[in-house]
């Protein structure tokens, strides 16, 4: 019986298929291995920062903004000034990101929410100081302010925009927005200084019936 030999090309492919299978394994093996440390990289990477956060916040809350310093931070959240400058420059940049954070959860609607349940919601959340989003009212923080005042003229205003401008024609929408804007911050500030008796529920209703008191027809819900 005669002995058959493969030709070359056969045993070639034979190897080559043999290869790209371990290189396949391979790959997959470092994917694996890529994928594993990129998740632990994310979850330290992700404690560093609620570490970051939660220390910011409590100083926030114990000295107000303008006294804190980055090393209050770094002492505080038990990190090195090197952690703390790879995530943020400053503490500018740390508060901007926690604002936008901060407004993200506290300005989100539900579609079927009424403008009463809406702003109450608001309201608790502030009366909760959920986040420490009090602390950072009530510290006066210019930035705070202005970003505060953007997101009320974002989702706040367009809802009670239309009676308004119908009201008062001649009247610039830019003073109706302010007017509604700042009304709500002094409203929510004088309720969590001196209003506590009252719900939020109350609260809102207060200041939407000031606001319908300026125009000709009532807000509609």
């Amino acid at each position: 019986m005669g002995i058959y030999i493969l030709p070359s090309f056969v045993l070639s492919n034979k190897i080559q298929r043999k290869d790209r299978s371990k290189l396949s394994a391979l790959f997959s093996s470092e994917q694996f291995v890529s994928s594993v440390y990129m998740q632990k990289r994310d979850r330290r990477i992700s404690k560093t920062k609620k570490a970051i956060y939660q220390a910011f916040l409590q100083l926030l809350n114990d000295k107000g903004y303008d006294a804190t310093t980055v090393q209050d931070i770094i002492d505080l959240a038990d990190v090195g000034r090197s952690t703390f400058y790879c995530h943020y420059e400053s503490k500018e940049l740390l508060l901007d990101e926690l604002c936008r954070y901060l407004f993200h959860h506290l300005f989100e609607r539900e579609e079927h929410l009424t403008i009463e349940d809406y702003l109450a919601h608001i309201f608790l959340h502030f009366q909760k100081n959920q986040d420490h989003v009090t602390s950072l009212l009530f510290s006066k923080n210019d930035y705070f302010l202005r970003q505060l005042h953007k997101e009320l003229e974002h989702h706040v205003y367009p809802m009670v925009a239309d009676d308004l401008q119908e009201a008062y024609p001649s009247i610039p929408a830019s003073y109706l927005q302010h007017f509604v804007v700042t009304n709500f911050i002094e409203t929510l500030t004088w309720w969590l200084k001196k209003g506590k008796s009252y719900t939020e529920d109350q609260v809102v209703r207060f200041y939407l019936d000031v606001i319908e008191m300026t125009s000709i027809t009532p807000l509609d819900n």
